[in-house]
Order: structure tokens, then sequence, then C-alpha cells
């Protein structure tokens, strides 16, 4: 068979990150579709082909020997394509940097210094994603991200940041309330807890050596900037992240009712980009920006 003419791209993009992902739905999440848009652009396309791509189970999606085998062509014509658009735009486009950042570390710390940025490099458009999704660098067109972890990402470049430490926080007249009963006695306590880091408040618990019992209610929220803003609002008992929150500890908004119960955080946080593109200009740009700006802030990674 010959074709005269290509596949549509946008079913081609659905079809890599439905195979990479296992699932329509998270793949309809990557592309902002629906799950059945993603599913009509891969039927048009076995349709186009001839062949059927995935096995399609109840709660199960598995290629076909011939969705492995077109797999490996789509992957490779759109790593080509991507590549050799961003080589042509460097060279005939204004540059630009999608950076892709929690509303946190977005809102407290990169919105405030970017003019900073823009002063130094006018050249350079920049464009912040605070969708709390992680997106994929190496299949997305997200040129940095922000991100809290280990520091290990396969075919990622990674700059550690800043070292993180965790300490309770609360409003002041929480706090002193809880320094009469002590950190042993948090049964009358809402804590506020982080949906991505689950094991939070129980790692700082052993830390501290004391036993968290049963809180008067827990809270999960997804945002750091929600976490605070409850904490804030005097909701319960969030752990705060130094130095980070530090800034509302010296405005007051927040205070730690036992600053000494402090558990160094094994995790940091990271500027993370595609290994193959390090030392390209803008983004070696904001690499160096971004460090000089927490160093002058006292908290870059020394």
């Amino acid at each position: 068979m010959k074709f005269r003419r290509l596949p549509p791209l946008h079913s081609l993009e659905a079809f890599e990150a439905a195979a990479r992902r296992g699932a329509f739905k998270l793949a309809a999440q990557e592309l902002h579709l629906t799950p059945s848009a993603i599913s009509h652009q891969i039927k048009a396309l076995e349709t186009f082909l001839g062949f059927e791509l995935f096995r399609r189970g109840n709660r199960s999606l598995e290629l076909t020997d011939g969705g492995r085998a077109y797999l490996a062509v789509v992957r490779d014509t759109l790593s080509r394509l991507r590549s050799g658009s961003a080589r042509v735009s460097q060279q005939y486009a204004r540059a630009s940097l999608k950076i892709s950042a929690g509303p946190f570390i977005a809102s407290e710390l990169i919105v405030p210094a970017l003019p900073s940025f823009q002063e130094a490099h006018p050249d350079i458009d920049v464009r912040i994603d605070t969708d709390l999704r992680t997106v994929d660098l190496l299949h997305e067109d997200t040129d940095i991200a922000l991100r809290f972890g280990g520091g290990h990402w396969k075919h990622l470049g990674a700059d550690r940041l800043m070292r993180v430490a965790a300490v309770p926080v609360c409003t002041p007249a929480l706090a002193r309330r809880l320094r009469r009963s002590g950190p042993q006695r948090l049964d009358d306590v809402v804590l506020i807890h982080s949906s991505p880091m689950p094991e939070g408040w129980p790692m700082w618990a052993a830390a501290a050596g004391v036993e968290l019992g049963t809180p008067k209610r827990d809270i999960w929220l997804d945002s750091y900037l929600a976490i605070l803003r409850a904490a804030e609002q005097g909701v319960g008992l969030a752990l705060g992240l130094v130095p980070m929150v530090q800034a509302l500890l010296d405005a007051g908004k927040l205070t730690a009712p036992w600053p000494e119960l402090r558990m160094q955080v094994p995790q940091a946080y990271y500027l993370l980009y595609r290994a193959s593109e390090g030392d390209r200009p803008e983004i070696l740009a904001f690499r160096r920006w971004l460090k000089a700006i927490l160093d002058q802030a006292g908290i870059g990674e020394t």
C-alpha cells in the first residue's frame, strides 16, 4: 500500500501519548483533550493505516505488534520534527521560554523578580505555566520545569536550587495555644496535609520524636500555596518548607510554635531541562539568572 497523504499530526500525538501513558484518560489530560477525542483520533489513525494499534480491554490498553512497530516510527518522526522546529525557530524567530512552576514558586519567587530577567534579556519572551500537572519535558514543548524531588530524572539536566526543611506553622493565635500543650498533644488540632507528599507529617513526627495520635480532622490539599493560605486563615497546622515560608514567618502571618522541631527534607527544589539543551542560550540565561536571584536572597544552593 502506498500512501499519498500523511496522517494528521494531532492523531500521531494522541497515539504516542496514549502508548506512553497507557490510558486514553491520561493522554487526554496531557494534551488537554477529552478521552473521547483521543479515542476518535486514534480510531481515525487506525482506519488510515488499515490495522489496529491497541488491544482495548475493560481496564487495559495494550499495543498490538503493529502498534509497537508504528510507535517507533512515530516517536522518531515527532522527535525529529520537534528538534528541527526548535533549530529553525532559534535561527529565525524571537527566543522564548516556557517554564512550568508550581503556583507558590511562581507567585512568590519567579514573578516578583521577573522584571530583572526581562531587563537583562529583552529579546527573550517568557511564558509561565502554573498547572499542577507534572509536565513531561521529553515529550512536551515546555523548556524548563521547577520541581521538588530527589534529583534523579532520566535524560534531564537538573540544577539543585535549594535544600529545604519542614517545620509546623500556623497562625500566631493557634501557636500560643499549641505552645502550652506541646507537640505531644495534637489530638485537638486540624492537620493540613500535602496530597503530593502524604508522608510529610509522619516523617516529621518520627524526626521530632512525637506521636501524631488522632488529629481532630485531616485536610488534604494538592497545592503548596493552598496549604499555606489555609494555615494563614486559621484552618489548622501545616508543614512549612523553609526557606520558602520564611517571608510569611518574618511578616508574622504564620508562626512556628516549635521552631526547634525542624526536619531536614531529603528532597530539594530543582530546575530541570532537557539534557541536550542545557547550553541553549535562553535556557542558560535563565539558569544563571535564577541562581543569582536565589544567592542574593541567601536561599540558593551553595
